[in-house]
């Protein structure tokens, strides 16, 4: 099916609603947000405005589960992703990510010692955290991402191995003493049958330790993050969600933490049995949900007109961070004429152009000649960092958290 939006052709996928959690099979769905569309792939970067305008897109629209606490697109559509060289999601060009990534790295060699063992990343994205892991702890390292391209910037190290493609278990003849999968489990449209067959894998008598890093769902519904809502996330997980998908699948939970300010959740678990009886909703859960469902359609309003303000007042505004929270931003107001450029400190996103709206992506120097009149942001997190830059160009602006 296609829409036609600016005057471009828009593959747009609608299957029909799914009616059972894909985790723990309940028909108890309750809806949280209106369905949207948005682009498939909000990281992938597009070579020009035209092909960035056409680019995919899919319907999104979140249920929570209240049987096993997942939120869920339940217009989700697999066949319309496809993850190449062109996805770039990494942050490690962030200060403020890298510390988190590098302490975080640190902790997970002390406490599992790693040291001269075998680690197994599954969607390492462009290797920066499993080479990490590689040099802390003399490490042999194997990542295997779909998009992984290497990055003539790192030297050659003959510890790591990359594997460009989907990991698929034990057949790669890969032992590992860590399997450590980031931002990775939320891309799955069934993670209990993922992590099953991880399970399965790792067999019994191991001492392989897992650990996933993906999205705060709680904290995302707690924080009105309305931006986190993107199509590549087919599943969202509250702490309580992802303990029960583990358990189910036959991991022992060892402990599950929130950081990086609460965005993320940590969860390191290692071989047991499978349980599937889970720990119920909580009423506070579903009250967060509901608040959510009421403050997404205000928020997308009330930047509507914001936008129509900077309009009617002939100012100019640019978007700081040219990633999924950004684009779904974009996306999700209309902003593809308001704001007309995108700034991203990495510089594998220069001179390309974001999905779905089209702007080009610059490095912070292209402000220099013409400095705008107001920044928009879409995490806040970052506003210090983003201050620190802007002021250290000399440049003195308004800055907007989306």
């Amino acid at each position: 099916m296609v829409d036609v939006v600016n005057g471009e052709v828009m593959h747009v996928a609608r299957p029909e609603k799914m009616s059972a959690c894909p985790v723990c099979r309940s028909e108890d769905l309750a809806a949280v947000t209106a369905p949207s569309e948005l682009p498939a792939l909000s990281c992938t970067l597009w070579p020009d405005r035209r092909t960035a305008l056409s680019a995919p897109r899919g319907t999104m629209s979140l249920a929570l589960c209240r049987t096993c606490g997942i939120l869920v697109n339940v217009a989700f559509d697999p066949s319309i992703l496809d993850y190449d060289a062109e996805y770039e999601n990494s942050l490690h060009y962030s200060p403020l990510f890298r510390e988190y990534a590098q302490q975080l790295a640190v902790d997970l060699v002390e406490r599992h010692d790693l040291h001269q063992k075998v680690v197994l990343e599954i969607g390492c994205g462009k290797g920066d955290f499993l080479r990490m892991l590689v040099e802390l702890g003399d490490n042999q390292g194997f990542g295997f991402d779909p998009a992984y391209e290497h990055d003539p910037g790192q030297p050659l190290d003959e510890r790591l191995h990359f594997v460009k493609e989907y990991y698929s278990g034990p057949a790669h003849d890969v032992r590992p003493d860590l399997i450590i999968a980031r931002q990775f489990l939320e891309h799955v449209d069934d993670p209990l049958l993922f992590l099953r067959s991880l399970r399965e894998g790792i067999g019994d008598g191991a001492n392989t330790a897992l650990v996933l890093e993906v999205p705060n769902a709680l904290d995302m519904l707690e924080r009105m993050d309305v931006w986190d809502v993107i199509y590549e996330h087919p599943i969202y997980f509250t702490p309580q969600a992802l303990q029960n998908v583990l358990r189910s699948a036959g991991f022992e939970v060892d402990e599950i933490r929130p950081v990086y300010e609460n965005l993320y959740l940590i969860a390191e678990a290692t071989p047991g049995a499978a349980d599937s009886e889970h720990t119920s909703v909580e009423s506070e859960l579903e009250q967060a949900a509901t608040r959510f469902a009421e403050g997404y359609q205000e928020r997308l309003d009330r930047w509507r007109s914001t936008l129509a303000d900077i309009r009617g007042g002939d100012l100019r505004a640019v978007l700081w961070g040219a990633g999924a929270r950004g684009d779904t931003f974009l996306n999700a107001v209309g902003a593809s004429a308001d704001i007309p450029l995108a700034i991203d400190i990495n510089p594998r996103k220069w001179g390309k152009h974001m999905a779905g709206t089209g702007q080009l992506i610059a490095p912070p120097d292209a402000l220099m000649d013409d400095p705008p009149d107001i920044v928009v942001i879409a995490n806040e997190i970052y506003r210090e960092e983003i201050e620190k830059r802007l002021a250290d160009m000399g440049i003195v602006t308004e800055i907007l958290v989306a």
